[in-house]
């Protein structure tokens, strides 16, 4: 399991585009990560530079706000809080905070 406190921007960047994959209850949820984008500077006592990652899941897909676990082919596995942000005809939207 990656260790939240080392992620950085650098590590999800080259990943746009990549399946996260979770299972939640009985089902296996595949997340797309759709972006990754940077949010300004990093605060002086802040481990990293603020960003955000947004992921991509059918449409319809509900899930509840809070921390999941999930694999990465080519990260591994990470757990980290995501919230939904939409539903629209390209899919839903999920997104992750790093501060």
């Amino acid at each position: 399991m990656i260790p939240l406190e080392g992620v950085r921007f650098d590590a999800f960047a080259p990943l746009d585009g990549h399946v996260f994959l979770s299972v939640i209850g009985d089902v296996l949820i595949e997340l797309r990560l759709h972006d990754v984008r940077k949010l300004g500077h990093k605060r002086t006592d802040a481990a990293r530079d603020p960003f955000s990652l947004t992921f991509r899941g059918w449409h319809g897909l509900r899930l509840p706000q809070g921390t999941c676990g999930f694999s990465c082919e080519s990260l591994g596995e990470i757990e980290f809080f995501i919230t939904q942000v939409g539903d629209g005809a390209r899919g839903s939207e999920f997104e992750a905070i790093f501060t």
